[in-house]
């Protein structure tokens, strides 16, 4: 009997551990030269493809290179050049060919969006957050979840703080990260920018009821109302933060959530499986571990078996 007790007791917390679904994944495409490189990708259902322009004046529209005709899908402007970017959110399973009107048929690509498993995009999420430091050296950390990728030109967006642009340095294109590599957010401070650590000194105290959204890099449509281009989002102290209605629209956040206020000198950690968003899905942290990759990144179902044991045991 106590054995079948701990059967029933264990199914709802693994029903919240392994509910999610959302998809938000990412591949970049550089444009340069006369080509975009990779010219042909294949993405899931939801993914983003993220296209930065790198060198020379050029576009990206939806349509048949080899006749030049668009099919009104996407437009990422009048051509132009770096620092450009633009990111399209796929819909339904198909095949979107693409050019440049400038350069077709020369300059072409194709998207090809499948309903799951494609491979080789990279997953950057918010996986850690301290908003009470000492000094108010608050800090941010973003980890690729999946395969090796590209921060470079994604846009932070804090409540009560302008949009940050991350870079290295000024009109730097690329942040290369490994997959389950991070990067950290140095807020109120200032220090060399490496593709691990970030000095954003303009972020001078996060607030204790506060939020923080991931956007895809996007010049042609920076609106932060765009749930097409909003890929991850956390608040805490209290709903109803900025951003949090764009968040809620696309899938990634529930209306008036947040996490638990901390206390002074604990973060705030994302703990669950790539796929997963929510409140739910994150904890306090009494000992920040920022950059350290322990960030319960991998399936957190042996951690939470064990604390299940402990109870019901």
């Amino acid at each position: 009997m106590a054995s079948r007790i701990r059967s029933i007791r264990i199914l709802p917390a693994l029903c919240l551990l392994l509910a999610g679904g959302a998809t938000a994944k990412q591949i970049r495409v550089t444009v340069s030269g006369f080509s975009f490189s990779p010219a042909n990708v294949t993405i899931n259902a939801g993914d983003h493809v993220v296209w930065v322009w790198n060198g020379g004046t050029h576009n990206v529209v939806s349509g048949d290179g080899s006749t030049s005709l668009p099919d009104g899908v996407f437009i990422s402007g009048a051509p132009g050049g770096a620092p450009l970017t633009f990111s399209w959110k796929s819909g339904g399973v198909a095949t979107q060919p693409y050019y440049c009107e400038l350069h077709a048929p020369g300059m072409v690509g194709t998207i090809n969006v499948v309903a799951s498993g494609a491979t080789g995009l990279s997953d950057f999420r918010i996986t850690e957050v301290q908003y009470n430091a000492a000094g108010n050296l608050d800090l941010i950390e973003i980890t690729n979840l999946g395969s090796a990728g590209n921060l470079g030109r994604y846009r932070l967006v804090v409540s009560g703080f302008a949009t940050q642009i991350l870079q290295v340095t000024a009109g730097s294109p690329d942040i290369a990260v490994a997959a389950g590599g991070q990067v950290v957010i140095h807020c109120n401070t200032t220090g060399t920018n490496t593709t691990t650590n970030l000095f954003l000194s303009a972020i001078t105290d996060l607030p204790a009821n506060g939020s923080i959204g991931l956007y895809v890099p996007n010049t042609a449509s920076p609106s932060l109302a765009l749930p097409s281009q909003i890929i991850d989002f956390v608040q805490w102290g209290a709903g109803g933060q900025a951003n949090e209605a764009t968040a809620v629209t696309a899938n990634l956040w529930a209306t008036s959530a947040a996490v638990a206020t901390v206390a002074g000198g604990s973060s705030i950690e994302y703990c669950a499986q790539p796929g997963q968003y929510g409140a739910a899905y994150w904890h306090s942290n009494p000992t920040p571990n920022f950059g350290t990759g322990e960030n319960c990144l991998v399936p957190t179902f042996s951690t939470t078996w064990g604390r299940i044991k402990t109870l019901y045991r």
